[in-house]
């Protein structure tokens, strides 16, 4: 018995709509067998990783990394990812682009000093972006001569080396706060002739500073050795 031939209509329409679900019902198989064997890659149909994504991303909540993993290889042409305290935007820092790097080393040479040494020496190097911290030095005369000494202003003869450097912030005729050095002999001395002085200066980025130690103090008791207790952050 043959069918009217609207029944026939809706059978052949029955049998292509499942033709067709059973192609989706394929291909999302497909998918979901490639998206865990490969991983899932958004801008991309070949990922490497469980997640690729090949483009830009913008998230509106908080990122979290649970397990960064250790890179082990070269820093040269390395990125950073930091957070712009400004607009809590997560940013690619390049350090090749910077001003100072995340930790800058630099070396001063000055020469022609006064006897009197270096009271206030203008770095350049703003207050608001970084931390500067005096090293290492080595006093000379002129012409790198290693003969040189400090003395009392009223005793050529007394030799005693004692000098003070440290760095410390004043404002620059611009009105921005700078870091200065300060290298002088102490307790009234001066220097027996003109010095050249090398100063290692480190410079660190502030955003780069997750955390400032608290100061340690400690009572020697006259003695010559001593144990500190491990640095302990001042958490934000």
């Amino acid at each position: 018995m043959r069918l009217p031939l609207r029944h026939q209509a809706e059978s052949k329409t029955i049998i292509v709509m499942k033709s067709i679900l059973s192609i989706i019902v394929l291909i999302c198989t497909s998918l979901i067998l490639t998206a865990q064997t490969n991983g899932v890659g958004i801008g991309t149909n070949t990922p490497t990783h469980t997640l690729e994504v090949n483009g830009n991303t913008k998230l509106s909540g908080n990122l979290y990394f649970e397990n960064p993993g250790n890179y082990t290889g070269s820093s040269a042409g390395s990125y950073f990812l930091v957070r712009d305290n400004s607009d809590n935007v997560i940013k690619r820092y390049v350090p090749a682009t910077s001003a100072f790097s995340a930790i800058n080393s630099t070396v001063y040479s000055i020469i022609n000093i006064s006897t009197s040494g270096i009271t206030d020496f203008d770095t350049g190097i703003p207050t608001s972006k970084y931390h500067v911290i005096i090293g290492g030095f080595i006093v000379r005369g002129q012409n790198n001569d290693s003969n040189i000494n400090i003395t009392r202003p009223n005793n050529l003869g007394d030799y005693i080396p004692q000098y003070s450097a440290r760095s410390f912030k004043g404002m620059n005729a611009a009105g921005v706060e700078t870091w200065r050095i300060k290298f002088t002999p102490n307790n009234g001395r001066i220097f027996d002739r003109t010095a050249e002085i090398r100063l290692s200066v480190s410079a660190y980025r502030r955003d780069m500073l997750t955390t400032i130690n608290n100061q340690i103090d400690y009572n020697m008791n006259a003695v010559t050795n001593g144990v500190a207790s491990i640095p302990a952050p001042a958490l934000p």
